[in-house]
């Protein structure tokens, strides 16, 4: 019986304990060691992330050189157009490498956003209170306070961290790198300071950047500005004159007044024409005399030049058209028979564009076609015509300096539009508004008629007719019974698409 209810020890539910070997003194260090070097790996990696990260996207510091401080002071903000791009940090006196105290440098922290003010050609200045009849500026400094004001230089410029504030708080000019920067020289003053308005037929084209007198003190020099939209108007035959001032004149007529507004009697101004027959264009620097006053002639000239949305994209090219002349073989030739002039355009498929009168002649008589030093008889392989225009194919090349024009840049015109005739040269290039264009209501001249006061005479015929918007040729122009009139390029014949 006792031996019945006696159970074995081995088959009773009891907990078994799982005995692991301690670990050494050795064995313990080694397992803190290691975690901890995970730990500061990871935390380095963090700490270098966030370097990485405030770098990438910190706050660019830059210092600007003054010669005076004009109470300005730390804290004060840094504007670009009216608001808050960075702010003042410190501002110390500037010590040169020959000892003197000869300004103060003005640190400043520019905000993330801003980044791109800090870079070669940035303007950096110290707005203050500036009142004259010329103009009213900084007025909101008088209650709030100094501040430094900026505008960026141009988009490619490299960095920069190091700057040359200007002295005087000009007008800021935010497009510098795009207009026209040029220097007037004069044997006075002519009452010009910085910021005078500098005018075209009374419009106010730029603006006076800096007066001073030249290195030898023999005449005053002035930096002017011209907008980007009205570069084309300078050449270097333009002549500037002085517009500041009244001009009274008496007669037996009576007491005649002439003058410019307030602000150009008061600060000064310049005014400028340019000839009918414009010269080169201006380059940077290039220098003008500054006259007292303007000739009679110069203001009757009303020379026809592109500006604004009339002028050519930027870096498109012009065609360079070629002057053909067909003539008759033989005795007739003598007599001028069957002459005719006309500019051709060469194309870079080895194609020649131009007025059908040029490039093709009459079954029953044989002509000739002078171009580029070169004769071809007529008439040419591979000639189409229509609507007055015609291209064919040479038999052999042109010089090798025509520039073909490329044929990628041809196009079709859906309708008159804003376009600029050019002969491939300054002076017989000329912008035409669609207001001065009107579909031709004549059946057998068809095209665009063009508005009879434009000073276009037989020597404009076969001139390339460029879209401004795109720099592309969109037709020819052509004059006939005294009238000139664009036919656009038909795409049957220049193998273009619709």
């Amino acid at each position: 019986m006792d031996d019945a209810n006696r159970q074995d020890p081995q088959d009773s539910q009891f907990p078994v304990a799982q005995v692991q070997p301690a670990r050494t003194p050795g064995q313990a260090v080694g397992l803190v060691v290691s975690r901890l070097w995970i730990a500061t790996l990871l935390c380095l990696i963090i700490a270098l992330t966030l370097v990485w990260l405030q770098v990438r996207t910190g706050v660019p510091v830059i210092d600007v050189h003054f010669s005076q401080g004009h109470g300005l002071q730390p804290g004060d903000p840094v504007r670009f157009r009216g608001i808050n791009v960075g702010q003042v940090s410190e501002i110390e006196l500037r010590v040169s490498s020959n000892g003197p105290l000869d300004g103060v440098i003005v640190r400043i922290h520019l905000n993330s956003a801003a980044a791109a003010l800090a870079r070669e050609g940035s303007r950096f200045w110290i707005e203050r209170p500036d009142i004259s009849i010329g103009q009213v500026r900084g007025l909101d400094t008088l209650m709030g306070g100094r501040f430094v004001g900026v505008v960026p230089g141009p988009p490619d410029a490299e960095p920069c961290q190091l700057f040359y504030g200007l002295d005087v708080a000009s007008a800021p000019v935010e497009n510098i790198a795009d207009g026209l920067e040029i220097v007037l020289e004069g044997k006075k003053r002519f009452g010009l300071q910085n910021g005078s308005p500098i005018s075209y037929r009374g419009v106010i084209v730029g603006q006076i950047l800096s007066v001073g007198l030249t290195n030898d003190a023999a005449t005053v020099e002035a930096r002017a500005f011209i907008q980007p939209n009205y570069r084309e108007l300078i050449r270097e035959n333009t002549r500037f004159w002085s517009n500041s001032g009244l001009d009274v004149k008496i007669g037996l007529g009576g007491i005649e007044l002439d003058a410019e507004t307030l602000a150009t009697i008061a600060a000064g101004g310049v005014a400028f024409a340019t000839p009918n027959k414009p010269g080169r264009r201006a380059a940077t620097g290039y220098r003008f005399e500054l006259l007292d006053s303007p000739r009679t002639e110069w203001i009757n000239w009303q020379p026809r030049i592109a500006i604004g949305s009339a002028t050519l994209p930027s870096g498109a090219a012009t065609p360079r058209s070629l002057l053909g002349n067909r003539r008759q073989r033989g005795a007739m030739a003598v007599l001028g028979a069957g002459r005719q002039r006309g500019w051709l355009l060469p194309l870079s498929d080895g194609r020649l564009l131009g007025p059908a009168n040029v490039l093709s002649g009459k079954d029953d008589k044989e002509y000739l076609l002078e171009v580029s030093g070169q004769e071809f008889s007529l008439p040419l392989k591979g000639l189409q015509s229509a609507s007055a225009l015609a291209i064919c194919r040479l038999p052999t090349e042109l010089d090798a300096e025509v520039e073909n024009w490329p044929v990628a840049k041809v196009r079709m015109a859906q309708g008159p539009e804003e376009v600029i005739v050019t002969c491939g040269s300054d002076d017989m290039t000329m912008p035409i508004s669609v207001e001065r264009l009107s579909v031709s209501a004549v059946p057998d001249e068809p095209g665009w008629s063009v508005d009879p006061s434009l000073p276009l005479d037989d020597q404009w015929h076969g001139a390339s007719v460029v879209a401004a918007r795109d720099g592309q040729v969109i037709g020819i122009l052509i004059r006939s019974n005294d009238r000139s009139r664009i036919v656009p390029l038909p795409a049957e014949m220049m193998d273009i698409g619709r």
